[in-house]
């Protein structure tokens, strides 16, 4: 899988709230001045309106208003379409420089993001963050509060490796790093997960080349924009009358809005994906929807509940969900990490450990069913409600006809947010 931004069991799409600082250099003084300048205006505005929604200054019926006056078109989840180009421009491989404060909960599993080395070169490597919480007795997440930070070479050795774990990510961090890469395509893989406090916190995560060469830049923007650009083209064939979404797949998709991570048609789904996709679809479930069992964890200090699914169950609804089967994944008890929430497989049965979901709200707005070159899907679009405020996202849903109870499956999944929430 590429890229999944998580929001406390759930996809956020990260913003860029300042300037990366990277080592790469600009064309001008005037050039980099600018930047600065733009960069600082936008990160006092969303200061100021987020201010604003905080201390209830702002009637609730006028935020969807507010909000939707910063919302923008976001590429790799976390900068606009022309923040990404101006960014590829200067040699920058990856940006990621949030500030967030209580309730947020960013999160990012795995995301990888591919660059190529064309000629020997340097990579400036910035990892920066301060008051990160965390709360290891918690159950938002089901692997704990981590900071990781990996550069990976083309035949996937490990060149670099940054780890903080649990209360270790609550020490203040700021380092800089130059890691020597040859030719090929390399790979910068991150993960985070901390819970935020009162007291504004930040992350930052900047690489880029010391010296990109134009085949180096060339080759960083076809690929970042690749995805977003390609369009989705389905194999199922058939016409516009054959697909309908009916009331109560309508129900089951907004389940879906909460439980799957956002993927791609052309993405591989790989361990790490249905591994997410078991645990959200079932850590949200209590006694009158499912099995509860106690499960005595000496980490823990008690007996965590947990839902127990039987393998059949998980099996068909990767089927229902994705028309696809669920590959042989049985993780041990004994493979967990220590105050990781349960996710185990023993005696024919799924264990996962019971969580909430943060209030996040989805309802449907529309569907649109497409015809092209004899192949027929549909894109639902379902409206995002947080605590209050309205439409502060939305969520695109692209299904294909299928010979279901629903008579669809899940081809791709897309969360975007307005900016500066």
């Amino acid at each position: 899988m590429k890229k999944r931004f998580w929001f406390a069991a759930l996809s956020v799409y990260v913003v860029s709230l300042a300037g990366c600082g990277s080592l790469a250099k600009l064309d001008s003084v005037a050039q980099e001045t600018a930047i600065q300048e733009t960069q600082a205006q936008k990160a006092d505005d969303q200061e100021k309106e987020q201010s604003k929604l905080q201390d209830n200054q702002m009637p609730a019926e006028s935020v969807p208003t507010a909000l939707a006056n910063y919302t923008e078109a976001m590429y790799e989840y976390y900068l606009t379409k022309e923040e990404l180009l101006a960014d590829v421009g200067q040699g920058i491989i990856f940006r990621v420089d949030t500030a967030f404060q209580k309730p947020m909960c960013p999160i990012v599993n795995e995301g990888n993001w591919p660059f190529y080395v064309h000629e020997d070169n340097v990579v400036n490597l910035e990892i920066s963050y301060s008051n990160l919480i965390s709360k290891t007795g918690k159950t938002f997440y089901p692997y704990g509060e981590k900071v990781c930070v990996d550069v990976l070479s083309p035949d996937g050795e490990t060149a670099y490796h940054f780890e903080k774990l649990y209360d270790e990510i609550m020490q203040d961090t700021s380092i800089q790093e130059q890691i020597a890469v040859t030719p090929g395509e390399w790979t910068l893989k991150i993960s985070f997960a901390y819970v935020c406090d009162e007291a504004r916190s930040h992350f930052k995560v900047c690489a880029s080349y010391e010296s990109p060469s134009e085949e180096d830049i060339n080759w960083l923007r076809e690929a970042r924009l690749r995805e977003h650009d390609a369009g989705i083209r389905p194999e199922t064939k058939g016409d516009t009358a054959d697909f309908e979404l009916t009331d109560d797949g309508k129900k089951f998709l907004e389940y879906i809005c909460k439980t799957v991570n956002d993927f791609e048609r052309t993405d591989e789904k790989d361990e790490t994906f249905w591994r997410d996709f078991l645990f959200l679809a079932y850590t949200g479930l209590w006694e009158d929807e499912a099995e509860i069992v106690n499960v005595p964890r000496a980490d823990l200090g008690f007996d965590e509940p947990v839902v127990k699914v039987r393998l059949e169950e998980a099996q068909a609804y990767a089927r229902l969900v994705f028309g696809e089967e669920l590959p042989d994944l049985k993780p041990a008890f004994e493979e967990m990490k220590e105050r990781q929430t349960s996710f185990f497989f023993a005696d024919g049965c799924y264990y996962i450990g019971t969580s909430d979901f943060p209030d996040f709200q989805f309802h449907f707005d529309d569907c649109t069913v497409y015809e092209e070159e004899g192949s027929v899907y549909a894109v639902a679009q379902y409206g995002i409600d947080f605590e209050g405020a309205s439409n502060v996202g939305t969520v695109r849903l692209t299904l294909v006809p299928a010979e279901n109870e629903n008579g669809f499956v899940l081809i791709a999944k897309e969360r975007a947010f307005v900016s500066g929430f």
